[in-house]
């Protein structure tokens, strides 16, 4: 286990200049940090440390400063779970790209049992502060086993706040640097991961029908609050291999009641995605995991050739107590009509 101490940097200035709805970007270099403030309060940081093995935004705090994201590995809490190293934050990757894991690599992994590919950030290219909309732009490579760059990365991160809501839109634009192969495989792609208490109970015949028993789902360590909804109307376990534009989770953390949403977006490849959404906090879009998550009636094996590239859009939504499915509908066509 380790232990990442995120120290935000403020902007300092008399009371009450700094509007509430004000984003403001602070690389940090020295630290691979960039941190993202709104009204002058933390709202998530861009961390790319080598050891992480990818960038991710983490922690994510709502308005009233409690973090949506769970604490460990980098920041454990009390009565986290402990299961799955790699899954934190905010994330984008996947679990085979020419025949290298992208997905499970953390610090420890044992790279002797399995190859796995890492992202490094090579640049931050651009940072717009803004009241109600900030961007930053990234620049990364993704590299295989054998430290050979395959992928170029450039995402471009688009922060707002508008009717009460955060939002984190990514754009992704993927450049093969030679011939490159996505095989279908369930880890991918467009990931996160909640706050211990925002997991969803399940009953014994669901725990005992999860596809992947890698690990169960645990109720007796703290008070489980999460619910899982899909945009096709499909709620709790049930969501898993399913396919949806938008998936909703709700819950409470430390009393505050939250509403965590991750959207799809119809210009990408194989829409609507399917969802790898587990009850112990995970939802992640993978476009790609049709042969796993249909057991095999449908398959799709994406490839780029060396010089062509493709883009992904995600919208990831924070709100209050359940957003409705009619503000969740309004978000869902506005980001489908936008484009950078």
């Amino acid at each position: 286990m380790w232990i990442i101490v995120l120290l935000f940097t403020y902007h300092i200035s008399i009371a009450g200049t700094i509007k509430p709805d004000y984003i403001k970007i602070i690389a940090v270099p020295t630290k691979q940090r960039v941190d993202i403030t709104i009204g002058g309060e933390p709202f998530t940081s861009l961390l790319y440390a080598d050891s992480l093995k990818k960038p991710t935004l983490y922690p994510i705090y709502t308005a009233k400063q409690n973090m949506v994201t769970r604490g460990w590995p980098l920041m454990p809490k009390h009565m986290d779970r402990t299961d799955y190293s790699h899954q934190f934050g905010l994330w984008f990757n996947y679990g085979n790209v020419n025949g290298a894991d992208y997905w499970n690599n953390a610090t420890g992994a044992d790279t002797t049992k399995k190859d796995y590919g890492y992202i490094r950030v090579q640049k931050i290219t651009g940072i717009i502060n803004g009241e109600g909309k900030a961007s930053l732009t990234m620049l990364s490579k993704w590299y295989n086993p054998g430290a050979k760059a395959v992928l170029e990365e450039t995402s471009v991160f688009v922060f707002r706040v508008e009717r009460g809501l955060r939002i984190i839109d990514r754009y992704i634009t993927l450049k093969a640097l030679t011939n490159v192969d996505f095989k279908d495989d369930k880890n991918g792609m467009y990931a996160f991961r909640a706050a211990t208490e925002l997991g969803q109970p399940v009953t014994l015949l669901e725990n005992a029908m999860l596809m992947d028993n890698a690990i169960k789902i645990k109720t007796d360590s703290i008070p489980l609050t999460g619910h899982l909804t899909s945009s096709e109307g499909i709620q709790g376990e049930s969501v898993f291999a399913k396919r949806a534009k938008w998936m909703k989770l709700t819950g409470i953390v430390n009393t505050e009641p939250v509403t965590l949403v991750m959207m799809d977006n119809p210009q990408n490849i194989n829409y609507p995605a399917y969802w790898l959404a587990r009850s112990y906090g995970l939802m992640s879009i993978n476009p790609l995991g049709a042969g796993v998550f249909t057991r095999g009636r449908e398959k799709v094996n994406f490839s780029l050739a060396k010089g062509k590239q493709t883009t992904f859009k995600y919208r990831f939504v924070q709100g209050g107590k359940d957003v409705d499915n009619d503000t969740l509908e309004k978000l869902f066509t506005d980001f489908a009509s936008e484009s950078l």
